[in-house]
């Protein structure tokens, strides 16, 4: 019986301490590790400014004999270059601003074409627009995971 009881005092010591330690890690402040804010892109808009691409990149814009579509080149493209978004705007005769916006993938070439309709197409249909004035090219790169622009009207 003693021997019990021996036993019963060294499980109640053993679960006090227990309780004990767990009370202390409960109750102490924890350090809490510095928050990570989570950072959210913008898209680009009117405001932003981005740093310039590289003055040896070559951008040309030509109209079609129909002026129906321009073809966009970029030569010189840099090493590295991911994508290159585009954004043309320009004002059309009836219906005001007007804009066409896409994303090139040059993979590892130096010079890229894009034929580009200025108008809407559906179902095999194109309803054209009349520019009135210059285009307006917004080009995006995206280099090694940097960001660089240019800018620059051209007369078609």
């Amino acid at each position: 019986m003693l021997q019990k009881q021996k036993n019963l005092v060294i499980v109640s010591v053993v679960v006090l301490i227990a309780v004990i330690i767990g009370s202390v890690f409960l109750l102490t402040p924890k350090k809490q590790s510095p928050q990570v804010k989570e950072q959210v892109t913008e898209p680009m808009d009117e405001g932003s400014i981005l740093p310039t691409v590289d003055p040896s990149v070559q951008v040309s814009l030509t109209a079609t004999g129909s002026k129906k579509e321009v073809i966009l080149e970029i030569k010189n493209i840099p090493q590295g270059t991911q994508s290159i978004g585009y954004e043309l705007s320009y004002q059309e005769k009836e219906k005001g601003l007007q804009g066409v916006i896409g994303t090139l993938s040059p993979d590892g070439q130096k010079t890229i074409k894009k034929q580009i309709t200025l108008g809407t197409c559906s179902s095999g249909k194109c309803v054209y627009h009349t520019v009135v004035g210059s285009v307006k090219v917004n080009l995006k790169f995206l280099i090694n995971e940097t960001e660089k622009g240019f800018e620059k009207e051209y007369d078609i």
